[in-house]
């Protein structure tokens, strides 16, 4: 295998199953691990410095995710992603946004309001300087703040399974040119709402964001096809 994990520790086989299956699923969304790459259990457990039993159940995860499958005599390997299947994830993620935003209309405090404005500013400042990966850090503080006002457990739950893709696919949607301005727009117009506590136009303006968002990515990843 080419690429080579570093070494992990923790005490809780839980955890260590869970960051081992991130550390995993980021490679491959990060082509690290390209498709038809065989990921070698007993290797990946070596250079992580831990037993097989959480790399066997981190990997069982990504067969569920179909980021990998197993195929007979030749073992697991890389599946990477269709266009197809980042359509898919996209779509599912537009549904959730638009839902979690009108759930969190009505409940919203003043602070967060607050809050999400001072974080669209600087989300905005830093796409002027270009900083995309701290403007994206920020993007998921802004987002969080609407996830966790929803008090919606489980929708939050579905949202957090997304959140790896929906982080990769979003650096790649703001290096459109372009979107930085669209994205302070629209974060406003989700403010708005959230401050008026309007559920519905807080999902219309939550559902258009996600859209222009999962546009401009795919404008970017697939620009030469």
């Amino acid at each position: 295998m080419a690429y080579h994990f570093s070494p992990i520790k923790f005490d809780n086989t839980g955890q260590i199953r869970d960051t081992v299956f991130s550390i995993l699923r980021n490679a491959i969304l990060d082509k690290k691990l390209e498709p038809g790459q065989r990921l070698v259990e007993r290797n990946i457990a070596e250079q992580m410095g831990i037993s097989r039993t959480p790399v066997r159940e981190a990997i069982n995860m990504l067969i569920l995710e179909r980021l990998v499958t197993h195929i007979p005599r030749k073992g697991v390997v890389v599946s990477g992603f269709s266009k197809a299947d980042i359509v898919e994830i996209l779509a599912i993620r537009t549904s959730l946004e638009a839902l979690i935003c009108s759930l969190a209309a009505p409940k919203i405090k003043p602070r967060d309001i607050k809050r999400l404005e001072l974080l669209a500013k600087q989300i905005s400042d830093e796409h002027g300087k270009g900083n995309f990966k701290k403007s994206n850090q920020l993007n998921d503080k802004f987002h969080e703040i609407i996830y966790k006002a929803a008090e919606s457990p489980r929708v939050y739950n579905f949202l957090f399974t997304l959140h790896e893709y929906i982080t990769k696919f979003t650096e790649v949607a703001y290096s459109k040119p372009g979107r930085p301005e669209e994205v302070w727009l629209e974060h406003n117009e989700i403010i708005e709402a959230l401050r008026r506590h309007d559920s519905l136009e807080a999902e219309v303006a939550a559902k258009r964001h996600a859209e222009n968002s999962c546009k401009a990515y795919l404008e970017m990843a697939f620009w030469e096809k």
